[in-house]
């Protein structure tokens, strides 16, 4: 998970819309999201400074793994 998680890419499509994308085996493959709250925690390099504890993602990371989750969802590979 690591790997993808470090090729993790966003571009903003519109309002509350984003592309995301990972790299996998030298392959793009991304789809669109509405999860700011994920793409808040998981493009904020200082998140896992603050206290999240109550918050929907924790941890940077755990908002990451989400991000990774929909994009292999959405072009029918396994988690």
């Amino acid at each position: 998970m690591e790997e993808r998680i470090t090729t993790l890419r966003k571009t903003k499509t519109g309002y509350g819309h984003f592309r995301i994308s990972v790299e996998i085996d030298g392959k793009e493959y991304h789809t669109v999201t509405t999860n700011t709250m994920a793409i808040d925690a998981a493009f904020d390099e200082d998140y896992d400074l603050n206290d999240n504890s109550g918050r929907y993602y924790e941890t940077r990371r755990e908002a990451q793994t989400a991000l990774v989750d929909e994009i292999l969802r959405a072009n029918d590979m396994e988690l």
